[in-house]
């Protein structure tokens, strides 16, 4: 049967749709790349905190972003009654970044188009579809003022878009748009707001982590992930949420295992034995990678490292903390002789302790 005008039109707007709407939910990187934010010290401080990312990751991050404070006898303290290790306030020191701040003028600053793709002029079906379809009249107005439109309101076109869904706000930039060249253009390109980058999503995702809403950062979390997958942050941070928020381990399982094969760790809170009995302890994480694992207490005292090649057993303990779903690590020291290390998982389940053991033996 031979396809109609009617049919080709739309078929074509329907594929504009689901376009537009694919744009609009991954948060696609067509809006104006912005610099990396300096960490706050705030952020800084949950970060350490939380103990999500080891002493080396949180030093490669001050190093790439900077911090957006400068260093004081104040905040020094602040980090190491946090946590923090010396090298993070010594990264954290010598990285100082003034946010930049946008440029004042005499001139209005235009819109920021929150997250709206290029392309080229928008035509009354596209419109009308968009809104017909759901799309809000704000957000349709926004892809209006960086595209424009390549039509001009009659009576008849805006009795169809107010129809459809359309409001004075939108017919206003229909008309403004109609004689301007698209706001994209070479000539005149408008300043976009891409809104939150990778770094500001972890940056909220770990403020929820500290205020114990595991929800709202597992979707925060979820919208990094979808913004750049290649990156181990945003998966190592999920595991931690999805494992001890929503107590999920095979989810939790998942985003470790994303996160180690791009670099990153998967994180195990843990209790570190100190007694062979569990009497005395100290928390903290457990961070495991291709390499190694290492271990850093939540007070930034007692730390761990061993790489691979000097990890000769990994293993459920039969006695020791065998209640608490105990398991220990034999490593080879420099004189060749072995030391264990005893350590418990934080749900206290010999499933955790399995998960450790089987990432670790897998890597």
């Amino acid at each position: 049967m031979p396809v109609t005008s009617n049919a080709f039109n739309r078929a074509r707007n329907i594929a504009f749709v689901v376009t537009i709407f694919s744009i609009f939910l991954s948060l696609s990187g067509t809006a104006r790349m912005q610099g990396k934010k300096p960490i706050t010290k705030q952020g800084l401080v949950q970060a350490v905190k939380i103990n999500g990312l080891s002493t080396q990751e949180l030093v490669a991050q001050i190093k790439a972003r900077g911090v957006a404070f400068k260093m004081t006898a104040d905040d020094e303290n602040d980090l190491l009654s946090a946590g923090a290790r010396p090298e993070i306030v010594d990264a954290a020191r010598s990285n100082y970044r003034a946010e930049s701040s946008p440029a004042s003028s005499g001139a209005t600053a235009p819109r920021p188009a929150a997250n709206v793709p290029s392309g080229p002029p928008l035509s009354k079906g596209e419109i009308v579809t968009l809104l017909q379809n759901g799309v809000a009249p704000s957000r349709v107005e926004q892809l209006v003022e960086v595209r424009g439109v390549a039509f001009s309101l009659t009576p008849d076109i805006t009795k169809e878009i107010t129809s459809a869904g359309g409001n004075r706000s939108l017919l206003g930039a229909i008309t403004e748009r109609a004689t301007a060249a698209p706001a994209n253009s070479s000539s005149s390109k408008s300043v976009a707001s891409a809104g939150p980058d990778y770094d500001e999503y972890t940056d909220q995702a770990m403020a929820y982590m500290q205020a114990n809403d595991s929800y709202n950062a597992i979707l925060t979390l979820q919208k990094a992930v979808r913004l750049d997958s290649s990156k181990p942050t945003a998966y190592q941070l999920l595991g931690i949420a999805q494992l001890y928020g929503n107590k999920n381990i095979a989810s939790a399982e998942t985003s470790m295992r994303a996160a180690i094969e791009r670099g990153g760790a998967a994180v195990f809170r843990v209790y570190h034995d100190h007694d062979k009995f569990f009497n005395t302890y100290c928390q903290g994480s457990l961070f495991i990678t291709k390499t190694e694992i290492t271990f850093k207490a939540d007070d930034g005292k007692h730390t761990f490292e061993a790489t691979d090649s000097i990890i000769k057993e990994a293993k459920l303990n039969g006695f020791v903390g065998s209640e608490h779903g105990a398991f220990h690590l034999k490593v080879i020291q420099a004189d060749n002789k072995s030391k264990t290390y005893n350590f418990a998982p934080a749900t206290t389940q010999k499933a955790e302790s399995n998960l450790i053991i089987n990432l670790f033996q897998a890597y």
